[in-house]
This record gives structure tokens, sequence and C-alpha cells, in this order.
């Protein structure tokens, strides 16, 4: 016949086998989730450039130049009318010469600008003005992809971790501990034991 030592003894490992449950390792993505999670922000990033092409092209690859003429400025707003520009050809330090678009609302022979291919800007300042809502809108979309793959990860890992704990499940008295406070080895050592 049992003394109840026994019983004790199990409950408890019964107890430290529940609260040592395995938890599953975070899964690396595969390389066409790879190709996903980087190519996403990239199309996203090629298709919002387009109308900041000009900006961009003169923000990265822009010489100053001097101007050479300019005509048809145009004051627009640049709201629900045309931006302010002027149609101009310029001139460079290597004696190399340009023509297209001067965003400015007023350009003059002689002054001094920021050119690339077929646009120009009175100063980087002016550049950064009309390319810097392209970088908020990269920054954004890798941030929004960033979150959306590390929540379906962080999500995966519970599924995973869910599953490789049913087995602990069908432990005998390990639901009776999980549903039950008051069946725990605590609760059980608490009550009396009338019989032999």
């Amino acid at each position: 016949m049992g003394t109840g030592d026994d019983d004790g003894e199990g409950d408890a490992s019964l107890e430290e086998s529940a609260q040592e449950l395995p938890e599953a390792p975070m899964k690396r993505p595969t390389v066409q989730e790879l190709l996903v999670i980087f190519g996403t922000p990239l199309a996203i990033c090629a298709v919002v450039a387009l109308p900041f092409r000009s900006a961009l092209y003169v923000l990265f690859a822009g010489r100053s130049a001097t101007l050479a003429s300019a005509w048809s400025c145009s004051a627009g707003t640049g709201v629900t009318a045309p931006a302010p520009s002027c149609e101009a050809s310029w001139e460079f330090p290597d004696g190399s010469t340009g023509a297209g678009t001067v965003h400015s609302a007023s350009a003059g022979s002689g002054d001094t600008v920021l050119a690339a291919g077929d646009g120009a800007y009175t100063s980087l300042a002016s550049v950064w003005n009309s390319a810097w809502f392209y970088f908020f809108l990269v920054a954004v979309s890798v941030v929004a992809t960033a979150i959306t793959w590390i929540s379906h990860y962080r999500q995966d890992q519970r599924e995973r971790t869910r599953r490789l704990r049913e087995p602990f499940e069908y432990v005998p008295g390990y639901r009776a501990f999980a549903d039950d406070p008051d069946e725990t080895p605590e609760g059980r050592g608490t009550e009396s034991h009338d019989g032999p």
C-alpha cells in the first residue's frame, strides 16, 4: 500500500513538465520569402519614383552649371497648376552644354543651377524640397513591410509552438493543472487524507 509520498513526487514532476514546455525556434525566411520581403519595397520605390525622377536624377547626378539663356517661364503654384518652371539652356564648367526645364519661377542668363539630363534646380535645397516626399514614402513602405513580416513570423512561431506542445496536453493531470488551479499539487497537498 502506498504512503502517498509517491503521489506527491509524481504531481511535482507533472507540474515541472508543464512549466518547462518546449517553444518552437524562430523560423528563417526561405529564398522565395526573402525575394518578396526585399522585392516588395523595391517595386514600390520604383513605381513611386516616377513622379520624382527629375529631382532624384539631379540629386544624385547633378552638376553645377551656368545658365546661357532662359525663356517661357511659368509661375505656377505646383498644387492645382503646373509647378513653377522655365525652359533654359546651360553650360557646365568643362564646356559641355545641356538644355531642359529649370524648376524655378524665374531664371536668367548667368544664374548658377544644379543640372543633370534635361532638368535643373536653382540649388540643392530646392532639389530636396522636391524629393523629400519620395524618401518619406520609401521609409513608410520599408517599415510597413518589416512590421508585416515580423508579425507573420511571430504568428508562425506561436502556431508551431502550439503544435509542439500538443502532446503534453495528453499527459495525465496536465489539463487538470492548466484548467483548475485547485488541482495543482499544492492544492492537493492541503487536502486531508482520512484513509489508512
